[in-house]
């Protein structure tokens, strides 16, 4: 009879792990729609950038102020802030790949703690 308790605080347990392995993918997916947003929006700038003569004034909006930069400042801005995004995203991937596979171990392990329980209940029905 002690088997019980412990049994339902282990399948408890794997259900709290299954829940945060969710909320994490989940975050981990905004984080990495944010990132592909952002990309998407500087290959954008770049295109209109390249669009336009060398000599035209351009300005970076930098929090409530603009700075007056070349195009040619402002394109390779945007190539590094693509290479840290491009970064951010393949690091996110990993994490993202390395939580699911913990989320299918805490779901098999939720398996088999159910499995275990409803064979010691069938047990005890028979006893």
């Amino acid at each position: 009879m002690s088997a019980d308790p412990e049994v339902k605080r282990a399948i408890e347990a794997h259900r709290q792990q299954t829940i945060v392995a969710n909320q994490q993918i989940n975050i981990l997916n905004a984080q990495l729609e944010a990132l592909t947003m952002k990309h998407r929006r500087s290959e954008l700038v770049e295109q209109e950038l390249k669009a336009l003569p060398t000599e035209t004034v351009v300005y970076k909006a930098l929090g409530r102020m603009f700075l007056r930069k070349s195009v040619n400042t402002i394109t390779e801005d945007i190539l590094k802030e693509r290479l840290i995004i491009d970064n951010n995203m393949e690091t996110l991937k990993v994490k993202i790949c390395s939580l699911q596979k913990n989320k299918e171990a805490v779901s098999s392990n939720l398996s088999e703690s159910k499995e275990a329980l409803r064979e010691l209940l069938s047990s005890k029905q028979q006893a």
